[in-house]
């Protein structure tokens, strides 16, 4: 029996033109997940893609790798669009990748780390462009669902913390298609309503259920608001975009609205304590001025009101002693030049006697006028000083018809000092005498 047999390479030639030739397997759309990822210097990306029960080899040439806008790694999960072919010098069947994605939640974590790197570099999530949240608000607008989990702690919340605030509910759809546009209808209407700070708030959730919440329109719509904005979207473990751009950013609905409001019986216990260190310092200022007007009414010139002027009187006497002193030396001084010039004079010649007389006359003329403008100075200055003492004088407070009482040489300055059949001395401008208390 003549037998012809083929060779390796006609087999799987053969059988690369059969798959080539279904239509069916040159554009295909698969999923799986990346193993033995391998990226050549080349630029070209070998893989296996896999799923649960089974794999296919893979390759990715260079020119449709570098599209790729993610970091592909062993474990992504992955949507391709590829042509099924089969590489003749080994046999094998593969997948040739032209287009590549990932997969749901991988896909979506791409868009929303894209997104939040975009708008960092713009600038919207920076410090210096977050508004203050008010600490005492009259009126609070919350976004959310009605009725709601969230919206309930919210209310509890506010209501238990800080009831004066007026809180305002605006239902908002925070799930489904295109959600978020009207969601940014009622936040640009809430903005322009002159509430204190505004909420927007919702429940936990996956990815998908929390995207609304990542939308770029949603988060330019934020920043551009004028009234402060906190964000209570998700659970701890939840981040979207509105927390980045908010000004504040909270774990969850309830810790939004403890951000929102102050604690109203924390503020009473701050407000005791304040007012009482208020009035231990009222009371310590009090104890000091006390104690210093009782130092001042102590002060003995207030007991000896006569010693202000006493040294002023000593004073004004030694300086009177002093110019005439300086008066009497100043005129013997001149008196005895006169002399010694008036000697010298008469051994001078005649012919200098007529000259010698008028210069002495002259000389006395001088000197008597110098010393009566001198004394008149003195006597000028002298009438100064003793005017000054004369208005500081108990004396001269007498003779405008006032009196000094004493009572055994105190003097007296209050009615309670003295009682009945007291013996007091009265002194007048002319003179004092004494009397007995009758009554007063």
């Amino acid at each position: 029996m003549d037998r012809r047999y083929l060779t390796v390479s006609a087999l799987n030639k053969y059988i690369k033109a059969k798959i080539d030739n279904d239509y069916q397997l040159q554009k295909i759309y698969i999923k799986g997940e990346i193993s033995n990822l391998k990226k050549h210097s080349s630029g070209h990306f070998y893989f296996t893609l896999k799923d649960e029960h089974s794999r296919i080899n893979a390759i990715m040439f260079a020119n449709k790798a570098r599209h790729i806008n993610f970091d592909l790694k062993d474990g992504d999960k992955v949507l391709l669009e590829a042509t099924v072919s089969v590489y003749v010098v080994s046999g094998a069947y593969q997948l040739y990748v032209d287009k590549m994605e990932l997969d749901g939640i991988g896909n979506l974590f791409l868009k929303f780390e894209q997104l939040k790197k975009k708008l960092a570099s713009e600038g919207l999530f920076d410090e210096n462009h977050k508004k203050e949240i008010p600490h005492y608000p009259s009126k609070i607008a919350v976004l959310t669902a009605y009725p709601s989990a969230a919206l309930m702690d919210i209310m509890r919340t506010i209501k238990m913390r800080f009831p004066i605030a007026r809180v305002v509910v605006f239902p908002i759809p925070v799930q489904g298609k295109d959600s978020y546009l009207k969601i940014i209808d009622t936040l640009k209407y809430v903005d322009t309503l002159r509430f204190n700070t505004i909420i927007i708030a919702r429940g936990g959730g996956s990815l998908e259920d929390l995207w609304n919440f990542n939308e770029e329109l949603l988060a330019r719509t934020i920043y551009q608001c004028q009234t402060p904005i906190i964000s209570g979207v998700g659970h701890e473990i939840d981040f979207t975009i509105c927390d980045f751009v908010s000004d504040c950013r909270c774990a969850t609905p309830t810790a939004a609205a403890i951000k929102a409001t102050p604690d109203l019986y924390e503020m009473k216990i701050h407000l005791n304590q304040q007012t009482n260190l208020l009035l231990n310092q009222m009371n310590y200022y009090l104890d000091m001025q006390r104690k210093r007007i009782e130092h001042i009414q102590s002060f003995h010139l207030f007991k000896n009101p006569e010693k202000i002027y006493l040294d002023s009187l000593q004073n004004l006497s030694y300086m009177k002693e002093k110019m005439q002193f300086n008066f009497l030396n100043k005129f013997n001084q001149n008196k005895m030049k006169y002399k010694n010039n008036h000697l010298v004079l008469l051994n001078h010649a005649q012919l200098f006697i007529n000259n010698s007389q008028n210069r002495m006359k002259q000389n006395t003329f001088l000197l008597e006028k110098n010393m009566k403008d001198k004394f008149k100075q003195n006597q000028s200055q002298l009438t100064y000083l003793i005017s000054q003492l004369n208005a500081l004088s108990p004396l001269k407070t007498l003779e405008r018809g006032y009196a000094i009482v004493s009572k055994d040489n105190q003097n007296i300055d209050s009615i309670h000092a003295i009682k009945q059949q007291d013996q007091i001395e009265i002194r007048l401008k002319d003179g004092k005498f004494k009397a007995v208390v009758k009554e007063w």
